[in-house]
């Protein structure tokens, strides 16, 4: 018996079609090396990192040291490349961009005593106090001088307010007060940055391109600033009303890398683009949402930038050449420590509170350690100088949560004092922002019935903050002066937003089930003992939480029990009867009315 075989001979055109894919498949090898470089970058990141949270580091500082110990200088794993250097660039974007989401002109006019006063007197100060010593000291340019004052002038963001909200400290007067020179100190990078290409301009032409450079830069600030009041708010409530969060996402980092290219093509930083594209997004309802859902992302980014960072430091450097590191330490813990104590306190501010803004703020910062790498990139023939002085803003890093966690026992011993009535008087309190919320309701889900919650517990003087993925009626609500934020309910970062660490409780309104529960895990990760109500109809099986914590509420039977009632008082039954009934079958819990209708 004879078998057919369903494999054909090859005709010369598949000949030809075979030869070509085992020609590619032969010559594209899979870059063992780089998938092995990612790999090893990973894992030392993750373990540096995890090292430096369990003894109270900032992440920052693990992932220098992710770059000191792989980099050129140590293992050679890591050597500078374009996309280490691209992906390091698109962090600092991003960060800029979510600066700009923070930064609000109404809120900026309403502290501008505390954030353009003092702020700007502290960089101005400091950049000009700093450059001036260099200037001297190394016989460096001017504009060099500048930039790298502006770098000392810097502080780190992330390490002050992350360790100021782990201690609670960011309400008080000292947190306040450094959170507000924190934020012009933020503000003032883009001018920074704007001016790095002077650098490598000849003297007697810097004149002309600052000129033509801030001209560019009102151009961009008009243009975008006309495109993001008028067009990217109708863009980005179009995508909400999709319920597309990946829409979302996609949508809200093409405006970002959009505005920042634009930025670039004028011959600008791209960070002044990302920074404005913020800064008109952070005016619309979504600002909370974009925050929470760029984050993970713009994290990532910026811990490749810290990495490169760390690559870029020589540790020979550290014996070579301690003393002029250790002036540098001791230039921004002490000095740049007394300058703003001295300001501070022209301000009008107690000893122990300048004290102790001081203290938080007598660091390095991101910005200045990003000011000196691109100085070292356009400025190659300085390293002797910029080397020292990107080791001690690094070191400077390291020493700033010691510092930050004893911020008051070393105030009050700078001060001579223990006086008590200081740290009584440091408490803040002055009004808070929008976003200080303490001790108040979160509602999950603001319909008709998060509406009604709120406003029971409104009229018995308890606060309530909402969260809801329906940008129309997030829109209306704001416009009223209702305290709602834009965005999906289980997003851990718009849950923080929210202060669920601080709230009393916690009110779970809409329909979906499955997203409760996701929105419950993430509840935990902040705030393990928060009572949750969930409004759910608790006749079926699937409605077990496992949280002894959750209180699940029975919507549909509720709500049949308050139909019934009045129904007995219509027909005629006393009030006291009808809640005598109706109570009756709550103590039965339920048992007269479940199962009924259950076979089906």
């Amino acid at each position: 018996m004879q078998t057919t075989c369903a494999c054909h001979p090859l005709t010369m055109e598949n000949r030809a079609s075979a030869a070509i894919i085992v020609r590619l498949t032969g010559e594209y090898r899979v870059p063992h090396d780089l998938i092995l470089t990612i790999l090893t970058v990973m894992l030392g990141a993750t373990a540096l990192v995890a090292i430096c949270h369990r003894l109270g580091l900032s992440s920052i500082v693990g992932y220098l040291a992710t770059g000191l110990l792989l980099g050129p200088y140590l293992l050679g794993i890591l050597h500078e490349s374009e996309t280490i250097h691209w992906l390091a660039e698109l962090g600092v974007v991003l960060l800029m961009f979510t600066i700009g989401l923070e930064f609000s002109l109404p809120r900026l006019l309403a502290s501008r005593q505390l954030v353009l006063g003092l702020g700007g007197a502290q960089v101005a100060t400091v950049t000009l106090l700093f450059g001036a010593a260099l200037a001297v000291a190394f016989g460096i340019d001017w504009s060099l001088a500048i930039i790298l004052g502006g770098a000392f002038a810097m502080s780190s963001t992330a390490v002050s307010l992350k360790q100021l909200g782990e201690q609670n400290e960011l309400a008080t007067t000292h947190g306040r007060v450094s959170t507000a020179i924190l934020l012009f100190q933020d503000l003032a990078a883009v001018p920074f940055l704007v001016l790095l290409p002077l650098l490598g301009e000849q003297a007697g032409g810097i004149g002309h391109v600052l000129l033509f450079t801030l001209m560019k830069a009102a151009v961009v600030f008009v243009l975008l600033a006309w495109t993001g009041r008028s067009l990217l708010p109708r863009v980005l409530h179009w995508v909400a009303e999709s319920h597309s969060l990946e829409l979302f996402m996609l949508t809200v980092l093409a405006m970002a890398l959009t505005a920042a290219s634009v930025s670039m093509l004028a011959g600008l930083s791209a960070t002044l683009g990302a920074f404005m594209a913020g800064m008109m997004l952070g005016e619309t309802h979504f600002r909370h949402q974009i925050e929470a859902d760029i984050r993970p992302f713009r994290d990532l980014m910026l811990g490749i930038f810290f990495i490169s960072i760390g690559m870029q430091l020589d540790p020979a450097v550290l014996y070579q050449q301690l003393i002029p590191i250790l002036l540098v330490i001791i230039s921004l813990t002490l000095i740049k420590g007394l300058v703003m104590w001295l300001l501070i306190r022209g301000f009008g501010y107690q000893k122990s509170i300048a004290a102790r803004s001081a203290i938080v703020l007598a660091q390095g910062g991101e910005f200045g350690l990003l000011l000196v790498s691109q100085v070292i990139s356009i400025r190659s023939d300085e390293a002797g100088l910029l080397q020292p002085v990107l080791a001690g803003l690094i070191i400077s890093m390291l020493l700033a949560p010691l510092l930050l966690r004893n911020n008051e026992t070393l105030a009050n011993f700078l001060m001579h004092s223990g006086d008590k009535d200081d740290a009584k008087n440091a408490i803040d309190n002055g009004a808070q922002g929008d976003d200080d919320f303490r001790d108040h309701v979160v509602i999950l889900g603001y319909g008709r019935l998060g509406r009604g919650i709120a406003r029971v517990l409104i009229e018995n003087n308890i606060e309530t903050l909402a969260i809801d993925s329906d940008p129309r009626l997030v829109r209306e609500l704001r416009l009223q002066g209702e305290p709602v934020l834009f965005g999906d309910a289980s997003n851990p970062g718009l849950l923080q937003q929210a202060r669920i660490d601080q709230a009393r409780a916690a009110a779970i309104t809409f329909d979906d089930f499955e997203h409760a529960r996701r929105v419950i895990a993430q509840i935990r990760r902040f705030n393990e003992q928060l009572p949750v109500m969930l409004s759910h109809p608790a006749d079926h099986d699937d409605c077990e939480i496992g949280d002894d914590n959750v209180i699940v509420f029975d919507s549909e039977m509720e709500s049949a029990l308050m139909f019934a009632r009045q129904l007995l008082v219509v027909a005629g039954v006393e009030t006291s009867a009808a809640d005598l009934a109706v109570n009756s079958v709550r103590s039965h819990d339920y048992s007269e009315l479940r199962g009924v209708g259950d076979e089906d």
